[in-house]
């Protein structure tokens, strides 16, 4: 039986972080091309971001399997989809609320990596 995707996730790495990134700087960088091309879109400064920094995860998590990827992915799916609606006006939040939501979750999915992967990690290294 084959392992589970998340059974062969890895951590953070420089390159994946780079690689995150460069994702992140091109996917934004398209987004802030379509604002400036498209004035429908101008309102929904606080959806691209969150549409571009999952992305960034999804194409990440593809790539080299960041297990926070995998977890914050989705969330920032979730957090993009309820900016539009803030945004849009179809939905009264504290904006504030939804971004401490989401800088929460990322910080748990770090630790999650950290605490399951990081120490796994650690200790496979220092036994070879």
């Amino acid at each position: 039986m084959k392992p589970g995707l998340f059974t062969r996730s890895c951590c953070t790495t420089p390159a994946s972080m780079f690689f995150w990134g460069a994702m992140f700087v091109l996917i934004y960088s398209a987004g802030l091309l379509l604002r400036s091309a498209w004035p429908g879109a101008q309102p929904f400064g606080d959806t691209l971001i969150l549409v571009a920094l999952g992305a960034a995860c999804l194409i990440n998590f593809g790539r080299n399997r960041t297990l926070h990827c995998g977890i914050t992915a989705p969330l920032f799916i979730v957090g993009a989809l309820a900016a539009a609606l803030i945004e849009a006006g179809l939905w009264q939040f504290n904006m504030a609320i939804l971004w401490a939501g989401v800088l929460l979750g990322v910080g748990i999915a770090f630790v999650v990596e950290w605490w399951t992967i990081g120490r796994h990690g650690d200790s496979t290294a220092s036994s070879s």
